[in-house]
């Protein structure tokens, strides 16, 4: 009976030595050889702590910090599938603890997500974050990357602007807050987001080039060709700043140099691209500006090889068809101001004008005021004309022979006549039906030059 008694008793004390002996082992040294393992991950010795957490998983596989420890060696070390893997176990699980943030592990996931192109589920992830850790403007920043990925940024806009709210310093905020608002057509709220970026971040290349597309369309075109100069720095957006900086310069007037920067351009666009093309289009209309006519057709003549229906490259090229045939109307359309001025003349004495008044409104516009003898030998008068004469290839629109009416009656002269290189729009021509105006178009100016 007493031996029993002592195997009881021995059984008993082994039992309470064994469960002190778990206790022991569960309360300090399993947790302490957790987080040599956790150190060991930080310091970058991730192979030997991969295969003693597996072990261990093995023997618990509900421990979430386990799982989360494996899940971060696995990130280290570019395994974002196992990452993903255990990352996901630790969200299934849902035992958070101060070593297991359930802020962190989403934010890992999510980060894993966008890497992998899986937008939906990256998604996802950030917008649960911005409920857990609102205060964390990276989280809506992303969330608006989604969004306006998606084709999306209407949605996109509220989230890159709680994210500026959130941390005013963050430049690619207000960037994207600034090219949202651009794209909108919001002017001044683009413009003002896109001034806070380049001052957070001056190397943001394409808040530059949006800053000055606004101020370009706002016509301050000194301050944009400023800001497109900055901008072409960047080789993925040269091309498209010289010709907005092309196209800014053409506005203030500046053709050459605008013409200098659409060909540095030129050079560095795809071939065959539609930046090529519109290049090569605002190449054109810079050089019609000049009256440097074979550069224009052989820039549209380029585009036309590639997309026959860009833009009206099409009529231009009709409109020029003499031009590339005829020689008369050559010379008269690239004929400086001072053969300009005589050719006008020269014409006007063919009609049989003697000219009271010339005035040169600009290199392509003449007005002159003209006067013809009519009547018999016994009876004669003077008959006042007023002469329009422009070269230009733009059909031209009523509002021009309304304007030489207008200018009939001021002057007091009883007839009208408006001589052009190009055509008269419809309305043009039902403006004359009752009235004393006749309209000389191409063709016949041709004729009239012929005739000198």
């Amino acid at each position: 009976m007493d031996d029993l008694i002592s195997i009881l008793l021995g059984a008993g004390i082994l039992g309470v030595v064994g469960i002190f002996g778990y206790y022991v082992i569960r309360t300090y040294l399993i947790p302490k050889r957790v987080e040599e393992l956790a150190e060991m991950i930080r310091q970058g010795h991730v192979g030997p702590a991969i295969s003693k957490l597996t072990k261990m998983i093995e023997e618990n596989d509900r421990d979430s910090y386990l799982h989360f420890l494996l899940g971060e060696a696995y990130f280290k070390q570019n395994d974002l599938q196992g990452a993903a893997t255990e990352y996901r176990q630790v969200i299934k699980l849902s035992k958070w603890s101060p070593q297991v943030k359930e802020a962190v592990v989403r934010s890992r996931i999510a980060k894993i997500y966008m890497q992998n192109r899986n937008y939906d589920e990256a998604k996802k992830e950030y917008l649960i974050l911005t409920r857990l850790d609102g205060t964390n403007h990276e989280n809506y920043y992303q969330v608006g990357i989604l969004f306006e990925t998606a084709g999306l940024s209407d949605k996109a806009l509220p989230y890159f602007k709680q994210s500026a709210k959130l941390k005013p310093t963050h430049a690619d905020s207000f960037l994207h807050i600034g090219t949202t608002e651009y794209h909108f057509g919001n002017l001044n709220d683009a413009k003002l987001a896109l001034t806070e970026a380049v001052k957070l971040n001056g190397n943001l290349h394409s808040a530059h080039y949006y800053l000055g597309m606004c101020l370009k369309n706002q016509k301050d075109y000194d301050w944009a060709i400023k800001e497109f100069e900055l901008a072409s720095k960047d080789e993925n957006l040269k091309g498209k700043a010289l010709l907005a900086k092309g196209l800014s310069l053409m506005e203030k007037g500046q053709l050459p140099t605008a013409q200098i920067e659409l060909e540095k351009g030129l050079m560095v666009a795809p071939k065959g691209g539609d930046l090529e093309l519109n290049l090569r289009y605002a190449i054109g209309a810079c050089a019609e500006r000049k009256r440097d006519f074979h550069t224009a057709i052989a820039n549209w003549e380029r585009i036309i090889d590639v997309n026959a229906k860009f833009r009206d490259v099409q009529d231009k090229l009709k409109a020029y068809d003499e031009f590339r045939t005829d020689d008369t109307i050559k010379d008269f359309m690239i004929a400086p101001p001072g053969k300009f001025e005589a050719q006008t003349r020269a014409i006007i004495e063919a009609l049989s004008y003697k000219i009271v008044d010339l005035n040169v409104i600009d290199d392509s516009e003449v007005h002159i005021l003209a006067t013809e003898e009519e009547g018999t030998r016994r009876s004669t008068k003077k008959s006042n004309r007023l002469i329009y004469v422009l070269r230009t290839t733009e059909l031209i629109p009523e509002r021009t022979v309304r304007a030489l009416h207008e200018e009939m009656r001021a002057k007091g002269a009883n007839k009208g006549i408006c001589i052009s290189t190009s055509d008269f729009s419809s309305q043009a021509q039902a403006f004359i039906q009752s009235r004393p105006i006749e309209l000389y178009d191409r063709k016949q100016l041709i004729a009239l030059l012929r005739a000198i």
